[in-house]
């Protein structure tokens, strides 16, 4: 008896560790999902990052505002449109498209804007296009289904 029950206590034993041990892989679909369920997260966290920016930059008044704060929130929407970038190829196509090449007219104007320029110049030179990149991240988002 005593053998009986022995055998049946290591019985459940090895069963026990072989099923806390054994495989619990998510299927492939799975993972995909939660894989792009995360680059989705992270392109809305870029996404809202790069319109608050964009539109903290389009609001400054040029009467009240130094050149050292265009720079800085100019630095930026740089540093966004660098981690959007990076994120980008969660969006579908069209919308990264479309944000690329708003981001592309926005980092254009940048670059065309000297250092010789007053506040004045830039705000005036990148209202356009930060309104465009402002509306194009709407609809990205939107694309996104960001919460």
């Amino acid at each position: 008896m005593k053998r009986r029950l022995c055998a049946a206590a290591l019985s459940a034993a090895v069963l026990v560790s072989v099923s806390a041990c054994s495989d619990d892989d998510e299927s492939p679909e799975a993972k995909a999902s939660k894989s792009a369920s995360a680059a989705a997260t992270a392109a809305c966290g870029d996404l809202d990052r790069l319109k608050k920016d964009t539109d903290s930059l389009a609001s400054l008044d040029p009467a009240t505002t130094s050149k050292d704060e265009v720079k800085s929130s100019v630095d930026k929407v740089t540093d966004d449109l660098s981690s959007l970038a990076e994120s980008s190829g969660d969006l579908n196509s069209a919308a990264g498209a479309a944000v690329k090449a708003a981001a592309g007219a926005v980092k254009s104007v940048l670059e065309s804007v000297g250092d010789s320029s007053t506040v004045q110049q830039t705000v005036d030179a990148l209202k356009v296009p930060l309104e465009t990149l402002s509306g194009t991240l709407s609809s990205a988002r939107s694309g996104l289904k960001c919460p």
